[in-house]
Formats: structure tokens, C-alpha cells, sequence
């Protein structure tokens, strides 16, 4: 099987990445999506790095409904 080179990340520097299961249950609603868009880029950051140990959707969906609700986070 032939190997593909990875894309080059073209994200400008400093922005942080998101795993792809974060970012499904971030687009489940369109107020969480536009919410996300108006935080920082250390806020993004601190967003994501939060979601690190969650492996579920449903754990993912509920970080990010908490989140952006402004509830503790355990």
C-alpha cells in the first residue's frame, strides 16, 4: 500500500489543533460553533487541552455543552 505524505499544516502559528471527535460535538450546535469562533486563541486552547482524557461522544458532547453553559468542569 502506497503512503501518503501528510498535509502540511497550514494553520497560522500558535493556533491549536483539534481532534476530530471534539470538534463533531462542537458542531452539533450552531451556538456552540459561533460561540467557539469569538473565544481566543488561548481560550481555544485551554478549550481542547480540556477535552485531552474524554473518549466518548457522549463525554464530549457534555464538555462542550458545560463549557460553554460557564459550569465547573470536573
Amino acid at each position: 500500500m502506497e503512503m501518503h505524505p501528510r498535509q502540511p499544516d497550514t494553520r497560522p502559528e500558535g493556533t491549536a489543533s483539534m481532534p476530530e471527535a471534539l470538534g463533531a460535538a462542537l458542531m452539533e450546535a450552531d451556538a456552540t460553533l459561533g460561540k467557539f469562533s469569538r473565544l481566543t486563541e488561548e481560550e481555544k486552547r485551554e478549550f481542547i487541552g480540556g477535552a485531552e482524557n474524554l473518549h466518548t461522544g457522549y463525554e464530549l458532547r457534555s464538555y462542550v455543552r458545560s463549557f460553554f453553559r460557564g459550569e465547573e468542569l470536573l
